[in-house]
C-alpha cells in the first residue's frame, strides 16, 4: 500500500481537507516529505491549464491515483439529484470533465457529496435521477478506461449511502463494471458497526481508503485503531493508495508530515 496526500487544484479557491496553495510549492513540500501519490480535490478543470498541471506533476514525480469532486458541491452546489434540470445537467457535464483531465492521469474519479441528497418529499425520483447520473458518467469514463468510485459518507453531511453495508448493496443494485467504492475511515467509524468487518465486506469494491482520526486530525492523534486496520489490510493484500484527508493543523506542511511518520512507522512495524 502507498501513501497519497489530498490537494486543492489552481481551480480550487474553498478551505478543504487538503493542502492549497501555489501547485508548484505544494508538490515540493510534499516531495520533501516523502509521498508518493497526490488525490486532486478539483472544481472545474476547464477553468486550468491541466497540461501544465499535468506537467509539473509528472516532473515532481508523483502518481495520481484518485480524483475528488467535492469542490463542485461546496463552491458551485452541482449535484446529481439537484431539483433544477439544469444544474444536475451541469453535474454530470462537470462530471465528464473532470473525468477528462483524470486520463491525464488514468486517476479513478470520486464520486461523494457530488451525488447530492435525496430530497425527502421526492424520494423515488431523487433515486432515480442519481442511478441515471452514474449510469451516464460511468458509462463516459468506461469509454475512457477510468474507473468511477463512490464514497460512503456519514449522515450529517448527505442523507444517503452512509454506510458502507449501504454502499455494497448500491454496487450490486446497478452492476456497472467500472464503479467502485472509496472507504473513508473518519465516516465508517461514525456509521458503521466496525470498521475492520466492514474493509472485509468490501474488499471485493473497495479500491482507495481515505485516512483522518475520529476528530479529523492526524492518524494517531485520536481512538481510531489505525495499526489494527493496517493489519487488516496487509491480510487481505490491499495494494491500493491511502489518501490523508484531514483538518490542515497547525498548517498543512506540518499535518501531512506526522501523518506520514506515524503511518509508515505502523506499516513497516506490522
Amino acid at each position: 500500500m502507498k501513501l497519497a496526500y489530498t490537494i486543492g487544484t489552481p481551480d480550487t479557491n474553498g478551505k478543504m481537507l487538503a493542502y492549497c496553495g501555489k501547485s508548484e510549492d505544494v508538490l515540493a513540500s510534499l516531495r520533501e516529505i516523502g509521498y508518493q501519490g497526490l488525490e486532486l480535490f478539483v472544481r472545474d478543470p476547464m477553468s486550468m491549464d491541466t497540461q501544465v498541471f499535468s506537467r509539473l506533476v509528472e516532473r515532481y514525480g508523483f502518481e495520481v491515483p484518485a480524483i475528488g469532486t467535492g469542490p463542485v458541491v461546496s463552491e458551485d452546489k452541482l449535484t446529481f439529484t439537484a431539483e433544477t434540470e439544469s444544474v444536475r445537467n451541469m453535474a454530470i457535464e462537470r462530471t465528464k470533465s473532470i473525468i477528462d483531465f483524470a486520463a491525464l492521469f488514468q486517476a479513478q474519479v470520486n464520486i461523494g457529496k457530488l451525488r447530492g441528497n435525496i430530497q425527502v418529499a421526492n424520494a423515488s425520483q431523487s433515486r432515480e435521477w442519481m442511478r441515471n447520473a452514474f449510469a451516464t458518467v460511468c458509462d463516459y469514463a468506461g469509454k475512457k478506461g477510468i474507473k468511477v468510485t463512490f464514497e460512503p459518507q456519514n449522515r450529517f453531511v448527505i442523507n444517503n449511502l452512509n454506510t458502507t453495508q449501504q454502499a455494497v448493496a448500491w454496487i450490486r443494485e446497478l452492476q456497472i463494471p467500472n464503479l467502485y467504492m472509496m472507504l473513508d475511515v473518519f465516516h465508517m467509524n461514525i456509521e458503521d458497526k466496525s470498521i475492520i468487518a466492514s474493509i472485509i465486506e468490501a474488499k471485493d469494491y473497495n479500491i482507495h481508503l481515505h485516512f483522518a482520526d475520529n476528530n479529523r486530525g492526524v492518524p494517531g492523534a485520536g481512538h481510531i485503531n489505525f495499526p489494527e486496520i493496517i493489519r487488516v489490510l496487509k491480510a487481505l493484500n490491499y495494494n491500493h493508495y491511502i489518501s490523508i484527508e484531514i483538518d490542515q493543523i497547525p498548517d498543512s506542511y506540518h499535518a501531512a508530515k506526522e501523518s506520514l511518520e506515524y503511518l509508515n512507522h505502523i506499516i513497516k512495524e506490522d
